[in-house]
């Protein structure tokens, strides 16, 4: 009976001993181990974290992000990172939501690379390669931090406000500012000029120094909130208004009337997007012969004295203008149309040229040709013109 004991308190003793490692219970090298896990893996994470990102916080049409070499659609709550470049196509647009709570609205027919990135101290800069933005910039405290919109003909430093960029190439850009101060320099220079509330600055490629100017009184100010946001907005309690294709056609009268080169076009498609498409490349067909047409007006009213060299210049800018122009042009509006037997959308667009996009190229090619006197006098009536139907666009015809 005692040696059947000792036998059962041995093996006991030999059980027990077995759970025993490096003078530690199981369970305490089990605790130990896991908790190595634990920190491999932070380490781990931590080693490759990606740092802080942009939010897609609303995407309207077809909107595309390149990073590195892969390709993909925008989608909502999406993370933007540094290096991305966001492409926005024709009726589409997207906005994102920077780290430290800045909005920025990019409109259709832009493209922009999220250059750097910073949550609260350090620099977050968005380049503006081409296009249209608007950005409401979160009121920055002290030194901490510093908002940046960088095109190929200027730099933007913001530190709180609404401010309204445009971007195209060839043409410059345009800054406006609303509820603040922004500081504005031609690109390769640290000429910084101040755009306060409600003004504007302009800077030409080549410029070296700038001045700001207020804004027209009958402009209307932009929003960060998309199209499809305010549409929704603006037609709660109220009834949707239908356009016919004969008030679509009685609007471009009045737009081309005005000297604002415009283009109707229609897709038809079983897929409405697709539809759209075909609707746009249409109208920016007809635009760009509408474009043609306001070219050879201009060449015959204006550069009909100009000789030599200048002619030269003059006709190689005019050549190019069309095709910068219709790239940099927006659908004003659209007529959607469903056949529900046959499962069809018919979409009519309406496309413009804005006017000061017009100008801008125009200007720029007029001021290659010299100073010549008889020019002087043409390109000044040339620039009073299309001054009005910039006027005419923004009272008339602005859209957000």
């Amino acid at each position: 009976m005692i040696q059947t004991k000792r036998k059962i308190e041995m093996q006991t003793e030999k059980s027990v001993s077995s759970s025993v490692v490096g003078g530690a219970p199981l369970f305490v090298r089990l605790v130990a181990v896991s908790i190595l896990v634990m920190v491999a893996g932070a380490v781990f994470a931590a080693a490759f974290a990606e740092g802080p990102g942009c939010t897609v916080k609303g995407v309207m049409g077809t909107v595309k992000v390149l990073r590195g070499k892969s390709e993909r659609p925008a989608q909502l709550n999406m993370t933007l990172k540094e290096s991305d470049v966001i492409t926005t196509m024709a009726e589409s647009e997207v906005r994102i939501e920077t780290p430290n709570g800045s909005e920025v609205r990019l409109k259709e027919n832009t493209v922009v690379e999220v250059a750097k990135l910073a949550n609260g101290a350090g620099v977050t800069k968005i380049k503006v390669n081409d296009g249209s933005v608007v950005a409401n910039v979160k009121k920055m405290i002290g030194d901490k931090g510093a908002f940046e919109l960088e095109t190929p003909t200027s730099l933007a430093a913001i530190r709180g406000t609404t401010v309204e960029l445009d971007s195209r190439k060839g043409s410059g850009t345009t800054v406006k500012t609303f509820d603040g101060t922004v500081q504005v320099a031609p690109a390769g220079t640290k000429n910084y000029a101040a755009v306060g509330h409600y003004n504007m600055i302009e800077v030409a490629p080549g410029q070296k120094d700038a001045a700001s100017r207020v804004v027209p009184s009958f402009y209307k100010q932009k929003t960060t909130k998309l199209l499809s946001e305010e549409e929704t907005a603006a037609l709660t309690g109220f009834k949707r208004v239908i356009l016919t294709m004969a008030e679509l056609e009685e609007m471009r009268s009045r737009l081309e009337g005005d000297g604002i080169a415009c283009g109707i076009g229609i897709g038809e498609a079983n897929d409405e997007m697709t539809a759209r498409k075909v609707s746009s490349d249409a109208a920016r067909t007809e635009l760009a012969v509408a474009m043609g047409t306001q070219v050879q007006r201009i060449s015959e009213s204006y550069a009909q004295n100009v000789g030599g060299e200048a002619k030269k210049i003059w006709e190689e800018g005019v050549r190019q203008i069309t095709d910068v122009s219709v790239r940099g042009s927006s659908v004003h509006t659209t007529i959607t149309q469903f056949n529900e037997s046959k499962k069809v959308f018919k979409i009519y667009s309406l496309m413009i040229m804005q006017p000061w996009r017009t100008k801008g190229l125009f200007s720029n090619v007029v001021n290659n040709m010299g100073e010549e006197g008889e020019l002087r006098v043409k390109k000044n009536d040339m620039m009073n013109k299309m001054d009005g139907a910039i006027q005419a666009y923004n009272t008339r015809y602005h859209d957000r």
